[in-house]
């Protein structure tokens, strides 16, 4: 059972008028955030028991968002979430309103997409990537990603990264929508996609 000093440090909050709450993702989006409480954040990480390691998820998820420096370092070891990777993703999306480096995030951006096209993902990652300043240097990354996504009968989860494409190289997509407008007759859902695209051509 969760003591009140952890369940105080992941999940309670007060707001712009005062008022208090317990909620994670209020927590995430915080905008100033006092060392004490990063310092049992960063203590929460290292918590290693099995009935422990959601706590350590949650705490990392904090720091992640907050562009807290440990908490870039944490993701590699948290497994076994159907959306594990998608929730990472949203993470890092907070954590470029809260940190100025994005050369800090890019790293732990391409190992999220070293692992797509094998690894279930819905769409924060795609977010991250249309948010962050500088994607065009990730485009190979992005590429192989959707590769590796086809080959595993991925196509959905490949086209989610077709807007990216859109957005920072726009000459490759002509040959994207038509594989992509092919595989919409295995997953309808990728038309949504495709229409996404036109936001950003």
């Amino acid at each position: 059972m969760m003591d009140n000093e952890i369940h105080d440090t992941l999940y309670t909050y007060t707001d712009e008028d005062g008022n208090q709450g317990e909620d994670l993702r209020e927590v995430q989006l915080l905008e100033s955030f006092s060392q004490e409480r990063i310092e049992k954040l960063t203590n929460l990480t290292n918590l290693t028991n099995n009935e422990d390691r959601y706590i350590a998820y949650q705490a990392m998820l904090i720091l992640l968002s907050w562009g807290i420096d440990v908490g870039f370092k944490k993701p590699h070891r948290i497994y076994g979430e159907d959306n594990v990777y998608d929730v990472i993703s949203d993470a890092l999306y907070i954590s470029t309103y809260n940190t100025n480096d994005e050369d800090k995030i890019v790293p732990y951006i391409k190992i999220m997409l070293a692992m797509y096209g094998n690894k279930f993902f819905e769409s924060r990652l795609k977010y991250v990537l249309l948010k962050l300043q500088n994607t065009s240097v990730l485009i190979p990354n992005i590429k192989k990603a959707i590769e590796t996504a086809i080959a595993n009968e991925r196509y959905y989860q490949a086209s989610q990264l077709l807007p990216v494409i859109a957005k920072y190289e726009e000459e490759a997509l002509d040959q994207y929508v038509k594989e992509f407008s092919f595989f919409t007759k295995y997953d309808n859902r990728i038309s949504h996609n495709l229409k996404e695209i036109q936001n950003y051509n």
